[in-house]
């Protein structure tokens, strides 16, 4: 049986919260604006001419928006650094893990400038709506998010709201969409264009740049109850696939868009993986154990991302356009390490 997205999301963010983050520079992402605005509040004005009114369509209908924000809040993961990647902070978002003040981290520090750290919410029980009423947001933000309908009719009456897609699952769109959201919602859709596409080059760079993660399998999973196997929707598993990998219908399961859990025994399946990414993986002795004795486990056909790995670890499930270059730099010589299935080539730290 699958746990609830919000469930597992909160669930492992209280198993995995990652150490304090060292105060280091930021990596630059491709397309990130200068105009950060300076203050808590997005900067007022700078919509791009066209841009209002604009209507944007979501699991619960449709939210017209006619004027460029000036407070938002976001009630996703991850949606701060789609609006500092066009020059706009929020006034609130929300925690997941990691210990970066105003959940800012590091890649996305170069972006917010001299802005104001925004405040931070925590969803654990649910959406703060009386925190949220009290930030007088004029824009409320949830794409990576699992906003129920009964939160999304409380939260519209304070400010117009854009919830996450009904296309996909929960926490399942593909970040090129929730970014171009974000860019109409606020009124800068060709800014984000241009943010959108360097990234995606980035991307398809690494991806031309190694021909040998073409066709190959790969899956992320961690020890979660068992066996937790991020599922073809998830960011996670989009980016390996972006990559040129192709994900293992041996791990699908019958609702397992987001993932799905297996029992601890199952993790023998990764026998038939080529490549598989683990977060946390000696996180449950007895997962470790099994995989252990496969053959991707002795041919070095793995890796494994940590808490011990810090910002990177944060990262590496955030997939943004901010976080997405801070990924890659660190994440495709690991992978290439990985898959060549020679146990003498080490996978390199990140």
């Amino acid at each position: 049986m699958n746990p609830t997205r919000r469930r597992f999301l909160v669930g492992l963010s209280a198993l995995a919260v990652a150490p304090a983050l060292a105060a280091c520079g930021a990596d630059s992402s491709p397309g990130a604006a200068t105009d950060t605005g300076g203050s808590g509040a997005a900067g007022a004005g700078g919509a791009e001419e066209g841009a209002f009114p604009v209507t944007i369509a979501h699991k619960y209908g449709e939210t017209e928006l006619t004027a460029a924000p000036t407070r938002i809040v976001c009630v996703g993961l991850t949606e701060q650094d789609a609006l500092l990647a066009v020059g706009l902070v929020p006034v609130g978002v929300t925690k997941w893990f990691g210990d970066a003040k105003g959940a800012i981290f590091p890649w996305a520090t170069e972006a917010l400038g001299d802005g104001a750290l925004p405040q931070v919410l925590d969803s654990a029980n649910g959406v703060e709506i009386e925190k949220i009423a009290a930030l007088a947001p004029d824009l409320i933000i949830g794409q990576y998010a699992g906003v129920t309908e009964k939160e999304y009719a409380l939260l519209s009456k304070l400010a117009p709201t854009v919830v996450q897609s009904g296309e996909y699952a929960d926490y399942g769109m593909p970040w090129e969409e929730m970014a171009t959201n974000i860019g109409a919602a606020v009124g800068r859709p060709a800014a984000m264009r241009t943010v959108v596409d360097g990234v995606k080059a980035l991307v398809a760079e690494q991806a031309a740049a190694h021909p040998e993660f073409a066709g190959k399998t790969a899956a992320c999973i961690t020890p979660y109850e068992g066996l937790f196997v991020y599922g073809p929707e998830d960011p996670r598993s989009r980016m390996l696939t972006d990559l040129g990998f192709t994900f293992p219908e041996i791990l699908q399961g019958d609702d397992g868009e987001f993932g799905v859990s297996l029992s601890a025994e199952r993790t023998a399946d990764l026998e038939q993986v080529d490549v598989a990414v683990w977060l946390d993986l000696n996180a449950d002795k007895a997962v470790a154990s099994v995989f252990g004795k496969t053959d991707t486990s002795k041919e070095g056909r793995f890796v494994d991302i940590s808490d011990a790995d810090g910002d990177y670890y944060v990262a590496h499930s955030w997939a943004t356009p901010l976080s997405i270059p801070y990924v890659l730099e660190r994440y495709v010589p690991q992978l290439a390490a990985a898959v060549d299935g020679d146990p003498d080539t080490e996978v390199p730290a990140a």
